[in-house]
């Protein structure tokens, strides 16, 4: 086929108007104000339930199926793939009611585009099913770029969620719903940072776990201690533990501007 026909069917495909019917799923969703509630509504349930089942999974999974005398290799299996899968739906759906909470379609799409690599490059560094990788050294950048693409999109959308919360002078149901995301987010969330610590410096969190998932549900475990207020158990470096007691502050914090946002406001619709 001649070079001419290669550039034709190339712009054809570079076509603007083509890419942007392709890529509309992508942008901003066209609301009225009342199918944007129902629509946040929605998404904001999905994620605190994804957010229960994920700390759930990290936390009791592989103890249940140990004291029903599963072994303990297939037990590890089926946790991390549940992990996984939860964590994949996870993320989509962050992003998803990202859209419901900017204007900004170029924030949108590069969220979704770092959602997008931030999941291939999991398939590849914590397949539970075949491990790619000769060492957990090796997989150490991919783990670092890994838990740095889901904070940032947590902290993307823990900003907006925040912004969307304490506007406006009815505070309605989905904005309920929004407030206990937020909370489990900071949990999630910085059990990322804590990991990300353990990837560069492994040992941080005080106990010899292996890189990947098994050392992300450790951090998941104390972070959700943290704002639980209860004892970790864990001899974590001082960074760490200073960055507990942010978090601490960082949750109990949120917790005060939410009753003051309950007892200070009119339960009135928006002018």
């Amino acid at each position: 086929m001649p070079k001419t026909k290669y550039f034709k069917i190339l712009r054809s495909f570079l076509n603007p108007a083509l890419l942007r019917r392709y890529f509309s799923f992508v942008q901003i969703q066209k609301l009225n104000n009342k199918e944007l509630n129902e629509e946040k509504n929605k998404d904001y349930r999905n994620i605190v339930y994804l957010q229960m089942m994920i700390i759930l999974s990290a936390m009791l999974v592989k103890e249940t199926l140990a004291i029903a005398g599963v072994d303990i290799k297939v037990s590890n299996t089926i946790r991390d793939i549940l992990f996984l899968t939860l964590g994949g739906l996870y993320v989509i759906v962050l992003w998803d009611i990202l859209r419901n909470l900017t204007k900004s379609n170029t924030l949108i799409v590069a969220m979704f585009l770092l959602m997008l690599v931030g999941l291939g490059v999991a398939f590849f560094a914590v397949n539970p099913v075949y491990d790619f990788f000769e060492s957990d050294n090796a997989k150490r950048p991919y783990l670092f770029f890994i838990h740095l693409s889901l904070f940032i999109i947590e902290s993307t959308v823990i900003y907006h969620c925040v912004y969307d919360i304490f506007t406006g002078k009815k505070l309605s149901a989905e904005k309920i719903w929004g407030a206990a995301c937020i909370y489990l987010m900071i949990g999630i969330s910085f059990g990322s940072v804590y990991d990300l610590i353990n990837i560069v410096n492994p040992g941080s969190m005080g106990v010899p776990v292996a890189q990947g998932l098994e050392s992300y549900m450790v951090c998941i475990y104390y972070s959700m201690t943290i704002i639980g207020g209860h004892d970790a158990f864990l001899q974590a470096i001082p960074l760490i533990q200073n960055l507990g007691i942010i978090e601490a502050v960082w949750s109990n914090l949120f917790i005060v501007l939410l009753v003051g946002r309950l007892l200070g406001k009119p339960d009135t619709e928006d002018e």
